[in-house]
């Protein structure tokens, strides 16, 4: 959070907005697939859908000061971030992404260098599941940085995955553990916190030692695209999420598309040690941070109880937690006191939505 006076500062200004799209081309053509047949360049991408498979599309928008804090999120995070949400939709569908369009809104405090590193992240995190960026916008912004991406993939019908399959008896899986996303956000502004009250000083070290995991997993997030693509090979998955408002909000979101409801044994929720140890200095539940936190991008999904054995045979971390049942839409966490909390409504952030306690 100390300034670099090594750091480079060119004003987009210097190259313009056309300038600009071709320092884009120029990135974007690192990475090519055979369905875009006409990207960046023209006035609009020409794909060659797949035989036999059908196109799936999700978009999503990040802004400055509300789903980023660019005073501890470099560009190359932010970029990588932006890309892996995206990428996460898709994944909650058992798609495999195709195409990125991706469009800018650029305040004139960001540089040609921020935009570089943000627009290589975007580009490299894509290609790596071999998806090109096709096409785009780019406009000046009076309020700060605004990112918005859409995503287009492809899906074999019978693997397609939607919120609303689940069935009363289903299991209810999810990869990876929870949590540690919102434990890494709580570092971050804990650290941003204590370089505000010593007035902003050139001489001040954050403090991150031993808290990689976590950072990671906030700055970084993992896409789950390879692993719900050898789920639905292995099995028929009845419903599909990934989680990125909170477990809770998310499996209410598959309770409520299905007409069912759940219950979550607290007992069988994971959650990593780094992310109780950070809710404990904070002197808060690391399953609160499970249940609500978000941005963990882990994959949420319901099977047939006779389908579980061949999860083994899959190379990645999943767990039962879980039960569908009859009822009202709602999620129960049975707890391990023997109290349950029950939720019929979505308890992490939305937008537009009343400060608590209004």
């Amino acid at each position: 959070m100390s300034p670099n006076s090594d750091i480079k500062y060119t004003p987009i200004s210097s190259i313009g907005e056309f300038g600009l799209i071709d320092l884009f081309r120029d990135t974007a053509v690192k990475y090519s697939n055979s369905q875009v047949e006409h990207s960046i360049g023209d006035d609009a991408a020409i794909i060659k859908p797949s035989e036999g498979r059908r196109t799936v599309v999700t978009t999503d928008i990040q802004i400055q000061g509300i789903h980023f804090d660019l005073s501890y999120t470099s560009m190359k995070h932010l970029g990588h971030k932006c890309a892996a949400a995206n990428l996460s939709d898709i994944a909650a569908m058992s798609a495999l992404p195709i195409a990125a369009f991706i469009s800018l809104g650029i305040h004139s405090n960001v540089s040609l260098e921020m935009i570089q590193d943000l627009f290589g992240a975007m580009t490299d995190e894509f290609g790596r599941f071999g998806c090109v960026i096709a096409g785009g916008d780019t406009s000046g912004s009076p309020v700060g940085l605004v990112v918005n991406i859409t995503l287009i993939g492809e899906v074999e019908p019978e693997r397609e995955v939607l919120r609303g399959g689940a069935k009363s008896g289903d299991v209810i899986c999810v990869t990876g553990d929870l949590g540690r996303s919102h434990a890494g956000l709580k570092i971050l502004q804990r650290e941003k916190n204590r370089f505000v009250q010593t007035g902003q000083s050139a001489e001040f070290s954050a403090d991150f030692s031993g808290y990689d995991d976590a950072l990671m997993k906030h700055l970084l997030p993992e896409a789950r695209v390879t692993l719900s693509r050898s789920i639905t090979e292995k099995m028929k998955v009845h419903s599909m999420i990934d989680i990125s408002d909170g477990l809770v909000s998310d499996l209410l979101h598959i309770c409520k598309s299905s007409g069912v409801c759940a219950t979550v044994e607290e007992g069988l929720i994971p959650i990593d040690p780094i992310t109780r140890r950070i809710a404990d200095e904070s002197d808060e539940k690391a399953l609160d941070y499970a249940l609500i936190g978000g941005e963990d991008y882990e994959i949420l999904f319901t099977i047939s109880e006779s389908d579980f054995p061949k999860l083994y045979s899959i190379d990645g971390n999943i767990r039962a937690i879980g039960r569908i049942e009859k009822g009202d839409p709602g999620v129960r966490v049975a707890r391990t006191d023997g109290s349950a909390q029950e939720f019929d409504k979505y308890p992490s952030y939305q937008h537009f939505s009343k400060p608590r306690g209004v």
